[in-house]
């Protein structure tokens, strides 16, 4: 009887690098969402015709967009200065 042994059906070596690559992931599809929810808030902004209520919709999806596309961003910068920190030591 020989030894046996569990391969790894992961390609990541430590918990660090399977985040960054979840991570990684989420950014990749949510850039076109971004993207969507932007060109879609100036969609409602050429449709308001001057109607308020429709041009403060378009500002809140507008509004949002960004705010969602800051996240995005900022998380990634949160998750490479994180990487650095725990990956330094």
């Amino acid at each position: 009887m020989g030894s046996q042994a569990f391969n790894n059906p992961l390609s990541f070596t430590s918990i660090t690098d399977m985040i960054v690559a979840i991570m990684n992931v989420v950014i990749v599809m949510s850039i076109p969402v971004i993207i969507f929810f932007l060109i879609y808030a100036g969609f409602m902004y050429v449709t308001a015709r001057g109607n308020p209520e429709k041009i403060q919709q378009a500002s809140s999806a507008l509004l949002y967009g960004i705010i969602g596309g800051v996240i995005i961003l900022a998380s990634a910068a949160i998750m490479t200065i994180v990487k650095n920190l725990v990956t330094a030591f």
